[in-house]
């Protein structure tokens, strides 16, 4: 009869790889050693008998049995191979199927809190018979488990909530909410060991966030959360963290300061509106050169914080700007994005700026009917931009004049013909041409082309009278007549300037001949 094979020897080892890379490799056809170590070595030498350095660490049991026949067969889990932890191992080890993309194969790896421990017998694995659970063969595993110490701790704000590297938070009613401040922030931890890289504790349920000073303005979450508390305070806060429960770093810790801060106020001014360079604030707004208008003034304004920064909000949604006599300044709207005061009536009314709940600061604006007169007028209209002096158009054409009227009081209108939308500029401006067959312009500063002019440019004039004891004041500015050739048409002459030569012109003599450009518009 045919001789009974049994199991004489189960070597294993644990082989230091993960379970997705893990490859087996052929399994030995002859007796090498009955030492699971060598004998796993020669198949993963690479691997075999290196040390456990981390939690979490592990590696894949790799067993094989030895029979009676001299032969080797590779044990799995689904023929009955089983893996305990012995003696203090049982503390530092966990054994499982590895997962499911490898399930073949057990998986040994450090647990949590785990001590650093090296022992030949550290696992044992067993060859268990499935219907009577006897145990066929068993050998031991042998592990080294070097944990390094731990060298230090770090705590830092991973949240960008400040300028500099002090993070500063607000409190979710403060109006500091609506210049970019945050209400919370999250924490980072690290731990430091020695010859390796950082870990990354923030989450870890072993990390202890204390609120170590200022616990009237923030909270910190058991994940490093920290929050704005309500209230009245500002200042300086700081949380530690602390490993109280975990052996290896229980003399680690780490601090990192966070501010809690909020507007304390707010200043406001007005400028003339539209705004110019150099302009200066003022609390006055004046009748404009006689007229029924009145100047207007844009706001501006900057909150206070109370560590020390100040923001601009001009602009900001949540501005609001009221008066007290809606009959001398009309309730402010926005020209733009910003507020704009407009006097409707000779009086005082006290404007208030607010910014959120309780920030506000008041000023009284005065509407007088002292008028600001013109002081100068200054030409600054380019007709073309490859010829500023020559208004070249077909028959007809229009262009808005541009020039700049300074007042009496440092105001400056930039645009007074076409950027003054309350005011009509012909209700302080009048506007003359020397020449209205060839350029006409009306009586609120709108030129319009004719026909050309061959022998001079045309004057134009721009004139304020005198107002309330101010002398008048005028400008002129020359600018050329020439017509562009319309659809279908053509032109004769230069395109800038005079059309030919004065000479040609003015002293033309018999058999004279003048080289004349020509355009046609088709």
């Amino acid at each position: 009869s045919a001789a009974t094979v049994v199991p004489t020897c189960l070597s294993a080892a644990l082989v230091l790889s993960s379970a997705a890379n893990f490859t087996p490799s052929s399994v030995p056809t002859q007796a090498q050693s009955t030492n699971g170590t060598q004998l796993v070595a020669a198949s993963y030498s690479k691997n075999a008998d290196r040390a456990l350095t981390a939690e979490g660490d592990g590696g894949t049991i790799v067993a094989f049995v030895r029979l009676s026949d001299g032969s080797f067969e590779e044990l799995l889990p689904s023929m009955g191979l089983e893996v305990t932890a012995s003696g203090s191992f049982d503390s530092i080890l966990n054994a499982s199927l590895a997962s499911p993309s490898n399930a073949a194969y057990l998986r040994a790896f450090v647990k949590p809190d785990a001590g650093s421990a090296s022992d030949s017998c550290a696992l044992e694995a067993r060859w268990i018979n499935r219907c009577t659970s006897a145990t066929l063969a068993a050998g031991p595993i042998a592990v080294t488990v070097e944990l390094p110490a731990v060298t230090g701790a770090s705590v830092t704000v991973a949240t960008n909530c400040g300028t500099g590297a002090l993070c500063s938070l607000t409190r979710s009613d403060d109006p500091a909410t609506h210049v970019g401040r945050l209400t919370q922030a999250q924490l980072a931890v690290t731990l430091s060991f020695a010859g390796q890289l950082p870990l990354v504790f923030t989450s870890d349920p072993r990390t202890v966030y204390t609120v170590t000073a200022g616990d009237n303005l923030i909270t910190v979450s058991s994940t490093g959360l920290v929050k704005a508390l309500s209230g009245s305070a500002f200042g300086a806060a700081e949380v530690t963290v602390t490993f109280p429960s975990y052996a290896r770093a229980a003399g680690a810790s780490a601090s990192v300061a966070i501010r809690v801060d909020g507007v304390t106020g707010i200043t406001w001014s007005a400028s003339p509106f539209p705004t110019f360079t150099g302009s200066v604030p003022t609390t006055t707004l004046r009748r404009i050169h006689c007229t029924s208008a009145y100047q207007r003034a844009v706001v501006s304004a900057t909150v206070a914080l109370s560590d020390g920064a100040s923001v601009s909000v001009d602009t900001n949604a949540f501005l609001s700007v009221t008066t007290s006599t809606v009959g001398v300044i009309p309730t402010p709207s926005k020209v733009g994005s910003q507020y704009v005061l407009a006097g409707a009536a000779a009086g005082v009314s006290n404007v208030t700026v607010s910014f959120g709940a309780g920030i506000r600061s008041s000023a009284l604006v005065t509407v007088s009917d002292e008028s600001a007169t013109v002081a100068s007028l200054t030409w600054s209209t380019a007709w073309q931009s490859s010829a500023p002096t020559t208004f070249a158009a077909v028959v007809g054409g229009q262009q808005t004049m541009r020039l700049v009227a300074t007042f009496s009081d440092g105001t400056r209108f930039d645009e007074a013909v076409g950027g003054v939308s309350w005011l009509s500029p012909g209700a302080y401006l009048g506007f003359a041409s020397d020449d209205n067959e060839r350029i006409s312009i009306s009586a609120n500063g709108v030129a319009t082309l004719l026909a050309s002019s061959y022998a001079a440019p045309v004057t134009l004039t721009a004139s304020a009278a005198s107002c309330a004891g101010s002398a008048a004041v005028s400008a002129t500015t020359q600018v050329y007549a020439n017509l562009e050739p319309a659809v279908g048409d053509i032109d004769l002459g230069n395109r800038f300037g005079l059309p030919f030569s004065s000479d040609a012109i003015a002293a033309p003599s018999v058999g004279q001949r003048v080289a004349v450009p020509m355009r046609i518009n088709l």
